[in-house]
């Protein structure tokens, strides 16, 4: 049996909040049972007894993550109440900060996805892929994505201290933070006819706004779907911009253990049959994955530039009784021809070094036109 979504514009695929049934029950961040367990024991005695002086919400977020990393999940992440609404705000591309997108790192800890452009971390020369090891001070070599993300944000004209590391090398930055309104979609139409699509997160309203930008522009000459450096976002944003390519069919699915297969699937209606161009590299990530995979399994579109990053796995947030959130990997994402984006990503139809691929891009779209004429199929 399978479970069939359809997305469109103007259609939200929900994520479901579903409540974490594991290890007693959550009350008010507090790990409860009718006698004392261990993991109490050990707080109790460590609050006590310690010379660090741990306080005891520290101990409990140092205890859920501990059981996060010892499940193996490395995308997984535990929001506290305070990050919650932080991180809605951010998929929704507003909020106070420095303009970075963060992901857990590859070797632990936490990477740089993505840089807004014009934020001041653009203007300060921090880069896609720079490990960050300290934040205001605070050693977060070892730390988790929302923590950082606290240690990032803060008021309007207040400053922030951050150290990276990058190809070996310490790099110190002193970045202001601004309230960001990130504009994750921004459109180009060039001389000869087509049509170049930001798209720098998948972000709430995405879909809607990429229907809008092909609906009011001209793009005889094809479209170019810019996915560089994209760190993903909202699964039911990423299937939007793929039916505004494609009308229905299959997008992505999706398994979670010991439930039946979850497909989603474009809406109908889209009449978009020029030549498209998707342009990627090795920061592109999560739902930019599915979209690239979707439109390749599909021939819908050339996929040019260079493999992308390999994050492939359902995210689900397990909300807790204190209001807290775990977000877990429920389940690995397949495209439309049954591949596993998980560890493998995007492989290019077409390679290219990602200063020269849109360039690339838009000299493929311009031959296929001429090859299949006005309204022929990418």
């Amino acid at each position: 049996m399978k479970r069939v979504l359809r997305g469109g514009r103007g259609t939200l695929i929900r994520v479901l909040l579903v409540s974490l049934l594991a290890l007693g029950a959550f009350s008010a961040g507090r790990l409860t049972h009718s006698t004392p367990g261990v993991l109490d024991e050990a707080e109790a005695s460590i609050s006590q007894y310690s010379n660090e002086g741990a306080t005891s919400d520290l101990l409990r977020r140092a205890a859920i993550e501990g059981m996060l990393r010892a499940s193996g999940d490395r995308w997984s992440s535990y929001y506290g109440v305070n990050e919650v609404g932080a991180f809605d705000q951010s998929l929704a591309g507003r909020y106070t900060g420095v303009g970075l997108w963060l992901r857990a790192g590859k070797g632990g800890g936490v990477e740089v996805a993505s840089v807004i452009g014009a934020s001041p971390a653009e203007r300060a020369g921090v880069l896609a892929g720079d490990s960050i090891v300290t934040a205001q001070g605070v050693d977060v070599s070892g730390s988790s994505v929302p923590v950082v993300s606290a240690l990032l944000r803060g008021d309007a004209d207040s400053r922030v201290q951050l150290t990276v590391v990058r190809s070996g090398d310490q790099i110190n930055f002193m970045l202001p933070r601004f309230n960001i309104a990130s504009n994750d979609v921004t459109a180009d139409s060039l001389k000869n006819g087509v049509l170049v699509i930001r798209i720098n997160a998948f972000t709430r309203g995405v879909g809607n706004e990429v229907s809008e930008i092909l609906a009011k522009s001209a793009h005889q000459g094809g479209v170019v779907l810019d996915l560089r450096d994209n760190p993903g976002g909202l699964i039911e944003e990423a299937v939007a911009v793929v039916g505004a390519f494609v009308s229905g069919g299959v997008v992505v699915s999706y398994e979670r253990r010991g439930q039946e297969s979850v497909v989603l699937e474009a809406a109908e209606g889209s009449k978009e049959d020029g030549s498209l161009a998707v342009v990627v590299n090795a920061q592109s990530a999560s739902a930019t994955e599915i979209v690239a995979a979707a439109l390749q399994d599909r021939n819908r579109a050339v996929i040019v530039g260079i493999k992308t990053f390999g994050k492939g796995t359902v995210q689900e947030p397990q909300l807790l009784s204190d209001g807290s959130t775990i977000q877990l990997s429920v389940g690995r994402y397949r495209t439309p021809s049954g591949r596993y984006l998980e560890g493998a990503g995007v492989q290019p139809d077409v390679i290219s070094p990602s200063s020269k691929s849109i360039a690339r891009a838009v000299s493929i779209v311009t031959s296929l036109n001429t090859i299949a004429g006005p309204g022929g199929k990418g």
